[in-house]
């Protein structure tokens, strides 16, 4: 077995155990504040990441290793933080309001979709029958989970 299929899994596990988290602790918080310490722990995190990349640089894939100065910044690098900020807010406050099966059904539909299109028109990847039909049955999971 390939044991990055694993990643995906783990992404997807903590992506509904962070919302649900969040969600309780937004009661006892409230949700900006319940977001702003979870990010500075992520913070936190990232700086200790930082630091083993530094000291023990052969222990990562290189995907990790510093490239660039930050000074070769691109505007649009701030997209990736704009989208992650949409996910720890949006989640919680989904789950709040339609429960975390619907909010799941349709992130994962939003991601299909998105994903479709990211494969077309960046990665330069053919849509294909399997891709198609995927996408049509989780459309079904949507309407079944939506109006049942």
């Amino acid at each position: 077995m390939n044991w990055t299929y694993l990643i995906p899994i783990a992404v997807g596990v903590s992506g509904i155990l962070q919302g649900g988290f969040n969600r309780n602790m937004s009661d006892n918080l409230g949700l900006s504040h319940a977001l702003l310490l979870g990010n500075i722990l992520v913070l936190l995190y990232s700086v200790f990441l930082l630091i083993g990349v530094f000291k023990f640089p052969e222990a990562l894939p290189e995907m990790f290793r510093l490239k660039a100065p930050l000074s070769e910044f691109k505007w649009w690098y701030i997209i990736p933080s704009i989208c992650g900020f949409i996910i720890i807010t949006g989640i919680p406050l989904g789950i709040s309001k339609i429960g975390a099966v619907k909010v799941t059904v349709l992130i994962v539909v939003a991601q299909m979709v998105t994903s479709i299109l990211w494969d077309l028109f960046v990665e330069k990847l053919p849509v294909n029958a399997m891709k198609t039909l995927g996408l049509f049955f989780s459309l079904i999971a949507v309407a079944c989970t939506l109006y049942s």
